[in-house]
């Protein structure tokens, strides 16, 4: 009988203790230091565009290009915030969806697809799962 593999994403859900949030609210904070230290780079090169004399099609592009990257920086950074004021407030033996991951189901003919595809989840608290839930 003939088998094909496909993927279906599992949700992994994190029971919410004091070392999750600990790690999770400095995990967001990390990251957010490195956004902000990008945005820095990018002013600094705009504002380096902005003394230049000589305006071209050239520097125009770049221009527009680091202005981009500004807004993408910005908002990214506006997520991150959210996020991390979230991570804050998360109360303590919640189920928080921390991420999503890829799993793999063998399907044949036969299975009924949309119970092989039903959504899964993992608990894991403290790195240790403790349900798996469906699939």
């Amino acid at each position: 009988m003939t088998k094909i593999t496909l993927l279906r994403p599992v949700v992994v859900k994190a029971i919410v203790t004091e070392n999750f949030k600990a790690l999770y609210v400095r995990e967001l904070e990390d990251a957010l230091r490195r956004v902000e230290d990008l945005l820095a780079q990018v002013e600094i090169q705009i504002r380096r565009m902005d003394l230049e004399r000589q305006i071209t099609p050239q520097t125009r592009a770049v221009r527009q290009q680091l202005e981009l990257e500004r807004q993408r920086h910005e908002a990214l950074r506006a997520e991150l915030q959210e996020r991390l004021q979230e991570a804050r407030e998360l109360e303590l033996n919640t189920e928080f969806p921390h991420l999503t991951v890829d799993a793999q189901v063998e399907v044949q003919v036969g299975d009924n697809l949309f119970q092989k595809l039903a959504r899964t989840e993992i608990v894991v608290k403290d790195g240790i799962v403790m349900e798996v839930r469906g699939g």
